[in-house]
């Protein structure tokens, strides 16, 4: 059962004649980790803040659970690739201000359950630290659990493993997995991501966004089951297949779009 839904959604900012997203449709289920690729500039980061209510749509409805989505609220998480965490606060306090907000717990009750979240992403022995002093893949291991300490139904995720080495990138992958499966109903996830092998590797389904503005050109459900090991996964003919369809698909939209400007500009 679709539990967010875009229909028909158009996004034109103050000042900008081209929209950012166009008439774009989409339903992702509940426990879903769909996964968006498309090129830089296509509308995967504006449709993450359509989804969040930072932004309004110009035209179209955005719902989840069947209600209007008109402002940011606590039954969705955003994890953006910067790690948007407070640089005065240490990792445990970074958690533990995200439970007293969200009121989900207090006082000592919220200093435990921030310990037992930084166990979880493995970082219990750098709760004292500041986010200065943590490298890039430990500040999203961080910015990762505060998220799903809101412990909300709906989690939009920004390009979260882009600015980390391939290394925490895989780990980081793992991790998210491992924090979806939970140990009650999964979370529902919109993972906007540039990594193919990423999308390949984490979703159920990928939605293939054109060039900007924003629509999906096609929706590819992924056939393996969970869970998945990478190692036999790409070896596997369906992978080499799937990725080279998801990649002739970007090429095809990138060099049409190329010929229109060029045509456009009378070369």
């Amino acid at each position: 059962m679709a539990l967010l839904n875009l229909d028909s959604v158009s996004l034109v900012y103050p000042g900008d004649d081209r929209p950012a997203v166009a008439n774009l449709s989409l339903a992702i289920d509940q426990g879903e980790l769909l996964a968006v690729v498309g090129p830089s500039g296509c509308g995967k980061s504006s449709t993450i803040g359509l989804l969040a209510g930072l932004t309004q749509a110009t035209s179209g409805l955005l719902t989840l659970n069947n209600m209007p989505i008109v402002a940011p609220g606590p039954d969705r998480a955003v994890v953006f690739q910067d790690y948007s965490l407070f640089p005065w606060m240490t990792a445990l306090d970074n958690i533990v201000f995200a439970l007293q907000e969200s009121g989900r717990a207090l006082g000592k009750a919220a200093r435990e359950e921030a310990g037992k979240l930084l166990e979880m992403v493995g970082l219990e022995s750098y709760s004292h630290k500041y986010p200065g002093e943590l490298s890039g893949g430990m500040r999203q291991r961080v910015a990762i659990a505060r998220a799903f300490a809101l412990d909300a139904p709906v989690y939009l995720m920004d390009e979260p493993f882009g600015a980390v080495d391939a290394r925490n990138r895989v780990s980081l992958q793992d991790l998210l997995l491992k924090l979806w499966i939970g140990s009650g109903a999964k979370k529902t996830i919109f993972l906007v991501t540039h990594d193919i092998d990423e999308a390949l590797y984490l979703a159920d389904r990928i939605a293939v966004f054109t060039p900007g503005p924003g629509r999906v050109q096609k929706i590819i459900e992924v056939p393996f089951p969970r869970p998945r090991r990478r190692y036999f996964l790409v070896q596997d003919r369906r992978y080499i297949d799937l990725r080279n369809e998801i990649l002739s698909l970007l090429q095809k939209e990138i060099l049409e779009e190329f010929q229109q400007v060029e045509g456009g500009a009378g070369i």
